[in-house]
């Protein structure tokens, strides 16, 4: 027992948490598009992604000339095109609904390992120009700015699970 508490209380401390942090973070990053190529129809997603975009410049340059005939034939496939939509974001859901037991597991025994404590210090004292960061995503340290683990979470999840699924196709900027 003496074991357990004495790992836990390094996942504690700076810098194993910070590290800790990061490492879950890219694994639920590596969950999510695992269970994003497990249960999506990827080349019908991208297809049906080109023929919405395709639809959107052909609705933009129809109301732009205000063609008649062109704005007609635009709004007739209007209806189509919103059941692609819907299919589209019903198969973006699948996966999301199996990421999402793990993640919740997971945020939930960090979050008791963590709670509100300091788990990493940027370098800057952001909350002199964003002063209604301290309290919601941490406080001001002698050394900086120091991170909650939700702060923090936030900080690595967003970026770190970006980068993660770029390889694969699947980030938030493709």
């Amino acid at each position: 027992m003496q074991f357990w508490s004495g790992i836990i209380e390094v996942l504690r401390t700076m810098p194993a948490s910070t590290i800790l942090i990061t490492l879950v973070s890219i694994g639920l990053a590596l969950v999510s598009v695992w269970a994003t190529r497990r249960f999506t129809d990827m080349e019908k997603m991208q297809s049906d992604m080109a023929e919405i975009k395709d639809w959107q410049d052909r609705f933009k340059k129809a109301r732009q000339s205000m063609d008649p005939l062109e704005l007609q034939q635009v709004m007739d496939d209007q209806g189509r095109i919103m059941r692609l939509n819907t299919s589209l974001m019903s198969s973006r859901m699948k996966p999301t609904c199996i990421f999402y037991i793990p993640f919740l597991i997971i945020f939930g025994v960090l979050n008791v390992l963590y709670g509100g404590s300091i788990v990493a210090i940027i370098p800057f004292n952001i909350h002199k120009v964003l002063p209604f960061l301290t309290g919601l995503l941490g406080a001001p340290t002698t050394g900086g700015f120091g991170l909650s683990f939700y702060g923090y979470y936030l900080l690595v999840g967003l970026g770190l699970g970006n980068i993660v699924r770029r390889p694969f196709g699947l980030s938030m900027t493709t």
